[in-house]
């Protein structure tokens, strides 16, 4: 039987886990020292307290308060939802269309646009681009969620810029998707990353639009007002998943595809079958322990349920053939690809530079009094 975290259900030998003489694994023991800690961190009162000064600064300062992604997914949609029915915010909505949307989450957009009553843009960039930069980064670094990870971030950014918004929401939420070093690139917004697999497959002009801007370009946007703030609302707002749930159920929300997690992409099976072949598991393996974590699943129940889906997504996806024939790879290339691996290209994350300029941004971020990440 496969070792796993006594306390979760992460597998011993994933990348970057590590187990301690009780056989509970580091993300366990980080959540319980958060917990113990000395300096405490904020209640979930002083946490919401905290975001709704932030809501308040950017409240009826321009046409709109502040810019929401949104996927169809459940994190993006709640947070729109509790925007505005709760919070009384004007946002702007923002869909990017990767050419992969499931038809659902296309129906919650426009029935959540609707019935919040707000404005709503939609990019999609040129197909060829796209079907390149996927067909690069699964030969080269065996992943291909980074080119719409990072274009998802640039044009947020480039629309904050246009419609003179000072806030992009983020819909990330470590508690019940802390995503896995490892399993899935924590590198998708990294430039050096990025460049490093796609070589001079873009132009200059491509590159400006379909790269997020660098840290220093950034904190020094910010510093003179230029560039967005990022605010992870969910981190504020703490809900539970069951809460997130009731709330999507109260408005017609429809899980998209009936998949537990981003099913608003109908090639995220390739990529949980990827995971699947390298490692065993899949990223829900990781939704199942933080519900584990978080005392909303019982570790017997998170056992039971990843088991079934780690069966079901070891066999070949259905849309497999269809993506390999849209980004011209052969079943063989595929084979081969999945042989790489992301973790050994160079990336500028442990570089002095990017931990200075990162510090930089989060120090503008608090002596502004705003929320950087």
């Amino acid at each position: 039987m496969r070792n796993r975290c006594s306390r979760c259900i992460l597998p011993a030998d994933l990348p970057g886990i590590s187990l301690d003489q009780d056989g509970v694994c580091n993300y366990c023991r980080d959540s319980k020292s958060n917990d113990n800690s000395d300096t405490p961190s904020m209640s979930k009162e002083q946490m919401i307290k905290r975001l709704e000064d932030v809501l308040d600064k950017l409240r009826g300062k321009g046409k709109y308060d502040c810019l929401v992604p949104l996927s169809g997914g459940k994190e993006s949609c709640y947070i729109l939802y509790t925007l505005v029915k709760k919070y009384n915010m004007t946002p702007l909505a923002f869909n990017f269309n990767n050419g992969f949307q499931h038809k659902d989450a296309v129906v919650n957009i426009e029935n959540l646009v609707d019935k919040a009553g707000v404005d709503l843009v939609i990019y999609k960039p040129r197909r060829d681009i796209m079907m390149k930069l996927f067909r690069k980064f699964m030969t080269v670094a065996g992943e291909y969620c980074t080119p719409c990870n990072m274009l998802i971030n640039a044009t947020s950014f480039r629309l904050a810029r246009e419609y003179k918004i000072r806030a992009v929401m983020s819909g990330n939420y470590g508690a019940i998707d802390p995503g896995l070093e490892g399993m899935s690139p924590s590198r998708y917004y990294d430039r050096r990353y990025y460049f490093n697999v796609v070589g001079d497959l873009l132009s200059l002009r491509e590159a400006e639009r379909y790269v997020v801007p660098s840290y220093v370009r950034t904190a020094i946007g910010r510093l003179v007002g230029t560039a967005p703030q990022v605010i992870n609302v969910l981190e504020f707002l703490q809900p539970s998943l069951a809460e997130i749930h009731n709330v999507l159920d109260a408005i017609g929300w429809k899980r998209p595809g009936g998949a537990i997690q981003h099913g608003d992409c109908i090639i995220n099976p390739v990529k949980e079958y990827l995971i699947c072949r390298r490692w065993g598991c899949t990223e829900t393996t990781a939704l199942y322990s933080s519900l584990v974590r978080n005392g909303e699943m019982s570790r017997q129940e998170a056992l039971e349920k990843d088991a079934a889906e780690t069966e079901e997504q070891s066999h070949c996806p259905s849309v497999l053939p269809e993506f390999l024939k849209n980004i011209d790879l052969t079943e063989e290339e595929f084979n081969e690809a999945v042989k790489k691996d992301f973790r050994e290209i160079p990336n500028m994350r442990s570089s002095l530079l990017f931990r200075l300029a990162k510090k930089t941004v989060q120090k503008i971020g608090q002596l502004r009094g705003r929320e950087y990440s």
